[in-house]
């Protein structure tokens, strides 16, 4: 699959950083507490200015996702289609990610995610949420 990366500028940044390192990071306010995305030097929560950087628990829940069948950008023409999730963290935070290539899953509204770090070039990697283990899916009967 063709992955349309950001610009080497925004690869020295932490989320990014972090990322290449193999795990998922959140800014977050060292004043109230809270995670915030996309990352701020402000907190969008209490507008403090004292913000840093914390390890994500990798637990989400799926709120929406489509399976893209017209490419947005013509780099992505050969990995149509393709699947788009929307993710709430267990921090609070929402994510748009997808399932990396190759990867089926049958999703639902609702269904507990896992992150899934997946490095693409020793600089760059992107989060990937997966179906958690059925033992910790919500009862949906």
């Amino acid at each position: 699959m063709t992955v349309i990366r950001p610009s080497e500028d925004y690869l020295d940044q932490p989320f990014w950083t972090h990322l290449a390192a193999g795990t998922l990071h959140l800014s977050s306010c060292d004043d109230c507490g809270k995670a915030h995305h996309p990352p701020s030097p402000i907190c969008p929560h209490c507008r403090s200015f004292n913000t840093g950087w914390k390890p994500a628990s990798g637990r989400a829940t799926l709120k929406s996702f489509t399976e893209v069948r017209h490419p947005v950008h013509t780099l992505l023409e050969p990995s149509v289609p393709y699947v788009v999730t929307l993710v709430e963290l267990e921090e609070g935070v929402r994510m748009v990610s997808g399932l990396p290539p190759g990867h089926e899953a049958e999703l639902r509204v609702g269904m507990a995610l896992e992150c899934t770090v997946i490095r693409h070039d020793p600089r760059f990697a992107l989060p990937y949420f997966l179906p958690a283990p059925e033992a910790e899916q919500p009862d949906t009967a």
